[in-house]
């Protein structure tokens, strides 16, 4: 571990473009070193804007045919890998499945994102403690690791292992980083051309001063050298080291248009959902039922059913609540252009005053400041820990195919009629 030693930059912004609403490009040049950085900078308020993280199944290929595959209009190379196999040396997980003989280790950072309601939160947890799955927000659809961390809540770090021949921490060359911003709303991809004559490239230290200097908080180094790239709308912008571009491992992207939607529904019932769908008795009316996206449905006498529909593919959570019931948020991953079932059971009692919600709202230094209880949940009761989203998916209908879906899908079908929005 050495000091990390910054030259003295001036760098010019000689690009800049906005390809889609809250997608902005930018390219940066400092001729007395040189350098040249590619830099995309994304809202991820945006209900028109997602961020994905390569499968299992599309893995080692370049960033130019993977963002033909998605359809993706960003795209840059993920984390380091093992080139027989194209294994990457970190955890990594893509449409919220982990990749077979992949974890976290004591060197890799992870970063992470899910769609909430109609935005993106993301997050990145520094590379100790080690990290499983579990301990990553419910609902996690991606995450792509690498090292080192290059801004820490807000300071680019003191230190860097010079010694680690991965990532070159302290040699001028190619770099590929994701970085966040303090509020957790805006996203930057960045790609240092390096090891050519027109942009030796940069130290991780460099690098990290850039993306602060830029508005970042916390920024993480992906896989570097030959493996940097960046696709924008179909076409390579970035120059590799090799010439050509590199096959890799896994990557992250970013689509821009309509997400695939789909429709949530559930019971609302006193006690157990469990056979709810044929005792009228336990079906609750007047009650209110909150979408994560901040619509509502009240349900009513003989439509005790909540229905939205348009829901972004996601981890849904719905909020039920009605004078003299304890209020109760429950979670479903939301099958885009399908049904998804998550009924609800409520019991009686008075509420606490968080109830429901048990997150606290706080800062999270090592999540973008956008967390809160140590894993980045947004201050959503969908991914905190403890915060209200009791099992995804959980009306029991996982376990019970064969006998609670078909009953409620054909309660659905003959009683939709008297629902209302």
């Amino acid at each position: 571990m050495v000091l990390a030693r910054v030259a003295a930059a001036s760098p010019t912004m000689t690009f800049s473009s906005d390809p889609h609403p809250g997608i902005h490009r930018e390219t940066w040049e400092d001729s007395s070193i040189p350098w040249r950085t590619r830099l995309i900078s994304i809202d991820l308020t945006s209900a028109e804007i997602a961020v994905y993280a390569t499968k299992e199944s599309d893995r080692g290929i370049t960033t130019t045919a993977y963002a033909a595959r998605v359809a993706a209009q960003v795209v840059v190379n993920g984390d380091a890998f093992s080139v027989d196999n194209f294994l990457p040396r970190g955890l990594a997980i893509g449409a919220s499945d982990v990749w077979s003989n992949t974890m976290d280790d004591s060197t890799s950072a992870i970063f992470h994102m899910q769609r909430v309601g109609e935005r993106t939160i993301a997050g990145i947890v520094p590379a100790a403690p080690v990290t499983t799955p579990a301990d990553l927000p419910a609902g996690t659809e991606g995450a792509v690791s690498g090292r080192p961390l290059v801004v820490s809540a807000g300071q680019v770090p003191t230190t860097f292992d010079c010694t680690d021949a991965v990532t070159l921490a302290c040699e001028r060359g190619p770099r590929t980083a994701v970085a966040l911003s303090a509020d957790g709303n805006t996203m930057w991809l960045a790609v240092t051309d390096g090891w050519q004559s027109g942009s030796l490239g940069m130290t991780a230290a460099e690098l990290g001063a850039f993306l602060l200097a830029r508005g970042a908080y916390t920024a993480l180094a992906l896989d570097g050298g030959s493996s940097s790239t960046l696709n924008v709308d179909g076409n390579l912008i970035s120059s590799p080291s090799d010439g050509v571009e590199r096959a890799v491992a896994n990557h992250v992207a970013i689509k821009y248009g309509s997400l695939p939607k789909g429709q949530l529904v559930g019971l609302i019932c006193k006690h157990d959902v469990i056979g709810c769908g044929d005792d009228t008795a336990r079906q609750m009316s007047g009650v209110k039922a909150y979408l994560d996206d901040t619509r509502e449905f009240t349900t009513m006498a003989g439509a005790e059913l909540y229905d939205f529909t348009d829901v972004t593919q996601r981890l849904a959570c719905v909020t039920a609540k009605k004078t003299g019931f304890l209020t109760k948020t429950q979670c479903a991953q939301v099958d885009g252009n399908g049904i998804t079932y998550n009924s609800i059971a409520m019991f009686e009692g008075t509420d606490t005053p968080d109830a429901g919600v048990t997150d606290d709202a706080g800062t999270d230094d090592i999540d973008a400041g956008i967390g809160s209880g140590g894993r980045g949940d947004a201050g959503n009761a969908a991914t905190g820990g403890g915060g209200g989203c009791c099992q995804a998916g959980g009306d029991h209908l996982a376990g019970r195919p064969d006998v609670w879906a078909v009953v409620l899908v054909a309660w659905f079908l003959t009683r939709r009629r008297g629902t209302t929005v």
